[in-house]
């Protein structure tokens, strides 16, 4: 196996899997995350007025 080809068919999806498990498990605890928790970087592509209330 090449790094290549673990990283693309291993980690990356075990990555994945354990982040959306965190999130899923967080979210059931009641914990408000929602797409704006992911995506700060992007506000400021955001046309005037459009931001999500915080």
């Amino acid at each position: 196996m090449t790094v290549e080809q673990y990283v693309r068919d291993w980690a990356l999806p075990q990555v994945g899997f354990h982040l959306m498990i965190a999130y899923a498990i967080s979210r059931q605890a009641g914990v408000p995350l929602g797409k704006v928790d992911y995506v700060p970087h992007m506000f400021g592509y955001l046309r005037p007025g459009t931001a999500p209330a915080a």
